[in-house]
């Protein structure tokens, strides 16, 4: 087993904050770290963040952390799921691979260790840092601090726990204003920061198309419904999706393309894992007031009696000139849509125009068509288009 010393140099900002930069080594495997910390040590509040490579040994790797931390962001590659339990003494993290290899772990938690004084220790004793059931070899760690405080010690050896001190450089000032108010900081609580992750491994199977990946974060019935299928149909035209979670009940999509819709959720606990029980999607924006939803639902009926017709001439006036596809198999397409069941306008949003119609086209399959609009002299006139098939 190898060890390397520490090297620690410090250096001061116009910013108030002083920033440590701690080379720290671990005994074990060929494994790497690099974290962040943003300790305010008058309030006790500490924010960690970083990556690990790991090497597992096993399915269920661990750590442990202080009482009461919050853990705002876990994920690796072979992650399935994440369990968070809470004692007196610690806070165990325990997670489930989909495979035991070496793979990296990105972390992020935050809460308020239980610190007082104007010399403080941050050791084992305090579980500032994870102790992970894994070996890890080699850890850059960077430490901002208030500016009115130092590092005075630096310590990694044997048990190779990295610790810590500092010290306040105005120790009588604080303490005359030791009845000062404390900077607030916000923290995320664990069922949020759990929801957040579940969203990211979503939001990066839908990219990917991945539908398996999908139905693994769905209950039963959501996969019995078809959903991963239909995200997994997201036209590639939209370029790159994003997933930003507005509160436990909702997610906002968004497109590189500048769609934008939102999922109304409900997500639920089943066998220790967080799964997605409900899933509604429509398009985000504006409302639309309800004389203009009038005039789409009009102009929906009137497309679908051109194309009853079967008539290329009657459907080709519903066509910008500067549609973004190709018009003959634009026009081919409408054409070979099922009309003997009335098309409905289900949602309509302003930036941009869009309007989304469902088309019944078979027993077995029913159609999402996403129509961009721009206003003829007559009637609404489709710029471009989109389908999305049901199944």
């Amino acid at each position: 087993m190898k060890r390397s010393l520490p090297e620690v140099s410090c250096f001061r900002k116009a910013a108030p904050f002083l920033t440590a930069v701690l080379l720290l080594a671990f005994m074990g495997g060929a494994a790497g770290a690099e974290v962040e910390v943003f300790f305010l040590p008058e309030g006790g509040f500490i924010r960690v963040q970083g990556e690990v490579t790991m090497e597992p040994l096993g399915l269920a790797p661990s750590f442990l952390l202080f009482p009461g931390a919050q853990v705002t962001e876990l994920w690796a590659d072979e992650l399935v799921e994440y369990n968070v339990q809470r004692g007196l003494h610690g806070t165990m993290v325990s997670m489930t691979l989909r495979q035991a290899r070496p793979q990296v772990l990105s972390f992020a938690y935050e809460g308020f260790l239980d610190l007082q004084g104007t010399l403080l220790s941050l050791d084992r004793n305090s579980l500032w840092f994870p102790e992970f059931s894994f070996p890890i070899d080699g850890a850059e760690i960077k430490i901002s601090l208030p500016n009115d405080w130092e590092l005075t010690e630096w310590e990694s050896k044997p048990p190779q726990y990295p610790s810590f001190s500092v010290r306040s450089l105005n120790a009588d000032l604080l303490e005359t204003e030791a009845a000062a108010p404390q900077v607030e900081v916000p923290v995320v609580d664990e069922l949020t920061s759990r929801i957040q992750m579940q969203v990211s491994r979503l939001t990066n199977a839908m990219n990917q198309r991945n539908s398996t990946e999908m139905e693994a974060i769905l209950a039963p019935s959501l996969r019995d419904s078809g959903l991963a299928s239909f995200l997994a149909s997201l036209p590639p035209s939209y370029g790159r999706l994003t997933g930003e979670v507005k509160d436990p009940f909702t997610i906002i999509f968004s497109a590189e393309r500048g769609f934008r819709y939102q999922a109304s959720t409900v997500w639920q606990e089943q066998g220790g894992r967080l799964v997605l029980l409900s899933f509604r999607l429509k398009p985000h924006g504006p409302q639309v007031p309800e004389e203009l939803f009038a005039s789409l639902a009009e102009f929906a009926e009137e497309l679908r009696l051109a194309v009853q017709t079967k008539n290329r001439e009657g459907v080709l006036p519903y066509l910008d000139e500067n549609l973004a596809q190709d018009r003959g198999q634009v026009l081919e397409f409408l054409l070979s849509l099922n009309t003997a069941v009335p098309w409905s306008v289900e949602h309509a949003v302003l930036e941009p125009f869009t309007a989304t119609l469902h088309v019944p086209h078979s027993p077995r399959t029913q159609l999402l068509v996403n129509l961009g609009l721009v206003p003829g002299e007559d009637h609404w006139l489709i710029s471009r288009i989109e389908v999305i098939p049901l199944r």
